[in-house]
């Protein structure tokens, strides 16, 4: 099993550089969503590169809403809780601590100088917050060197310091259920149904425990395991098979007790399987040429005496790119025109009973409870159409399922949003509604959006529609789809007065990233894509203008 860990540790890009050079010594891995008021973890690898260094002094700087519980030492030979005390008093805005780590048992240059810090974590009931991490490599109380990564990702205000920022998610409440993998249980599914394209199983999972396997991927006619995932005690996920070659490899740090998201393409045409968690991609294995593209079995199980559960587990007959089923994986109604949802369990109290009962579904020891899972419901689209005497706003029903009463919400320049029009929610998944809105000959400019009211009390909201009344738009600029996004983006643009236009992306520092179009547009729709491949992830501005009017909106490039 260390094998792997020093595997991943050379793959995340970890220079086994000469004493005093600077170069990336360090990775840390954390979890992309968290629940509010959840724990959560952190994983810090380094090694001991520098010949003079007899100690790494660490300072975790957690910000609002984040607090420190425990900071765990793991190597191939040890396991040590670390203590850590308040270093506040050092000037920090926030509960700065700091640890100190004996580096003498870690050799530099020999595998026994790797070595992994995990960081445990309590939260409050926040939606966003922050931790900062600096080291110092120390020899005889004296700075040596320091912790060192040049990931953008991981950039902060300071030098030689670095930044997570860690997102917060509050579960919605349809009473929706989770499947409760309890000890010595296991869930298989044997799909029995006709496959055109490729083949697509995605699912949530939380996981509380270390090094077992948790997923198998068996031949129906020799009942071989082919693929399996699986995490070693350094708490590092892999896929593995013990017949089929490997052509990626990117073992991933996993948090237990937070919710990840997995898809496992089944590319037929490539003959190739592919593994993603959290939207990135770990692995990728040959994938043999099968009589019928249903000979598999897909089996959890649970071997060890800690739990596991699932939610929202799909098999599709799946015909575009994957990113199509990233921007999906939060929401049960999945949006597609060119893949087909072949099996959907969302784990409620009839599922149950029907897999009970099922032929292709094997289910021991297992349970239901309430589900915390990041699925949300899904906001309404909102458009608008200018008419001589009124805007038309029109809307499709989002969640519509799941939604109860939407209403039409407006605001005038800087005032707050008030109500405006309301409408019970028909549940009809292709309904459209409509509202017509006086236009007033007034130099206000007025917002709307749509209120989306949930039968959990729940709410979300559309996105907002920016109108300058008292003068004539040229030109109606649409939110990118998707949004958020990776790496690419659609801008759509509806003209509505021919003109000349220039479309523009910048940073939020107002830096020039990409001018999308330069020149002449007649009456019409458009759309402009937008590739943010070689862009960190982050909130970048869409603007759009013409001799008389401008409209500006974010996107979020989420990697």
């Amino acid at each position: 099993m260390f094998r792997i860990f020093k595997i991943w540790f050379s793959l995340c890009w970890i220079s086994l550089i000469p004493a005093q050079s600077i170069g990336d010594n360090f990775k840390l891995a954390y979890p992309d969503l968290v629940h509010q008021g959840k724990p959560f973890e952190i994983s810090l690898i380094t090694s001991n590169e520098f010949e003079n260094a007899d100690q790494l002094d660490l300072y975790i700087i957690p910000q609002r809403g984040i607090k420190l519980d425990e900071v765990i030492l793991q190597s191939e030979n040890d396991f040590t809780e670390i203590e850590f005390y308040s270093a506040s008093s050092d000037g920090y805005l926030y509960d700065a601590v700091m640890c100190t780590i004996d580096l003498t048992g870690f050799a530099p240059d020999e595998g026994s100088s790797f070595f992994q810090l995990l960081m445990k974590f309590n939260s409050e009931l926040v939606d966003y917050s922050e931790i900062e991490f600096y080291g110092e490599f120390r020899r005889n109380n004296r700075i040596v060197n320091y912790l060192n990564n040049s990931s953008a990702y991981l950039a902060s205000d300071y030098p030689n310091y670095y930044r997570v920022k860690i997102n917060f998610y509050k579960a919605t409440d349809f009473g929706e259920k989770a499947l409760f993998l309890q000890p010595q249980s296991e869930y298989s599914i044997s799909p029995d149904f006709n496959i055109e394209n490729n083949m697509l199983i995605d699912f949530w999972i939380m996981l509380n425990q270390k090094a077992s396997t948790f997923l198998e991927i068996k031949n129906k006619q020799t009942e071989l395991v082919e693929y399996r995932l699986a995490t070693n005690e350094f708490q590092i996920l892999t896929a593995e098979s013990d017949f089929h070659t490997e052509y990626i490899i990117l073992p991933h740090f996993i948090s237990n007790d937070v919710w990840l998201h997995f898809s496992i393409l089944f590319s037929f045409d490539e003959n190739k399987i592919k593994f993603y968690c959290n939207s990135k991609e770990f692995s990728e294995f040959e994938l043999p040429t099968f009589e019928t593209k249903n000979e598999l079995i897909i089996s959890f199980i649970n071997s060890t005496e800690e739990n596991f559960w699932i939610d929202q587990l799909r098999i599709l007959d799946y015909n575009e790119p994957i990113e199509a089923a990233f921007r999906n994986r939060h929401f049960s109604n999945f949006i597609s025109e060119n893949s087909e949802i072949k099996l959907q369990f969302t784990f409620n109290e009839t599922t149950l009973a029907d897999l009970v009962q099922s032929e292709f579904v094997l289910l021991n020891n297992a349970a239901l409870v309430s589900s915390d899972a990041p699925i949300f419901s899904r906001a309404p689209e909102l458009n608008l159409k200018v008419m001589s005497n009124f805007y038309e706003i029109t809307w499709t029903g989002g969640d519509y399922s799941n939604a109860d009463i939407y209403i039409v919400e407006q605001a005038e320049s800087e005032n707050e949003f008030v109500e405006v029009y309301s409408s019970d929610a028909e549940n009809i998944k292709d309904k459209i509604y409509t509202f017509l809105s006086e236009r007033i000959d007034n130099s206000e400019i007025i917002y709307f959006r749509i209120k989306q009211i949930n039968k959990d009390s729940s709410v979300v909201y559309s996105s907002q529609l920016k109108i300058g009344q008292g003068e004539l738009e040229e030109f109606i600029i649409g939110q990118n789809y998707p949004n958020p996004f990776n790496p690419t983006t659609q801008i759509s643009i509806e003209v509505l007065h021919e003109s000349d236009f220039e479309i523009v992306v910048y940073n939020l520092e107002g830096k020039e990233i990409s001018v999308l179009y330069e020149g002449f547009l007649a009456t019409g729709k458009y759309q402009f894509k937008f590739d943010g491949s070689d862009l960190p992830s982050g909130i970048y501005l869409y603007k759009a203008w013409s001799p008389n009017f401008s409209q500006t909106k974010k996107m979020i490039l989420a990697k």
